[in-house]
């Protein structure tokens, strides 16, 4: 019973601790901005679907999740914008917190088990606009006046 009970301790201990490649301290802030900024009214859904987008991008990458949101011309909301002011402006949202603390805490479990229908996409665009790589190519999902899409190359 009683190594049961480690066992048992040591499980949940391993599965309270943040994984390694959760974005941290500064670089936490600027993700976290950039998802409510891109979808911060579309609820925590779409600010989730943000996430696995920019977790799916920097893991087929092999970078990390700040790297991919501040790659040039990825996100529009850091267009002409600088990291410190968007992290600024977008701490005061009321989801901030919540994207922050507990949303980046852990890897997007759906990106791995494909039971969310976004699972694995790596691409978003509002429903009113063509991006030219969206051209010829079939979004897996809409919600949220977005289409979103798998495997955009």
């Amino acid at each position: 019973m009683k190594h049961m009970i480690i066992v048992l301790l040591l499980a949940v201990h391993t599965w309270a601790v943040e994984p390694a490649r959760a974005p941290q301290g500064a670089e936490r802030a600027v993700v976290a901005a950039v998802i409510v900024a891109e979808s911060g009214g579309h609820g925590r859904k779409g600010m989730s679907a943000v996430y696995e987008v920019v977790f799916e991008r920097a893991s087929r990458r092999r970078t990390s999740c700040y790297a991919e949101v501040i790659r040039a011309k990825q996100f529009s909301c850091l267009n002409k914008v600088k990291p410190a002011a968007l992290v600024q402006r977008m701490s005061n949202h009321s989801e901030y917190k919540w994207v922050h603390d507990e949303l980046l805490k852990w890897v997007p479990i759906t990106s791995h088990t494909g039971t969310h229908p976004g699972a694995r996409c790596t691409h978003y665009h509002t429903t009113k606009v063509s991006p030219y790589w969206a051209k010829n190519k079939k979004p897996a999902y809409t919600f949220g006046g977005h289409h979103w899409y798998n495997n955009v190359k």
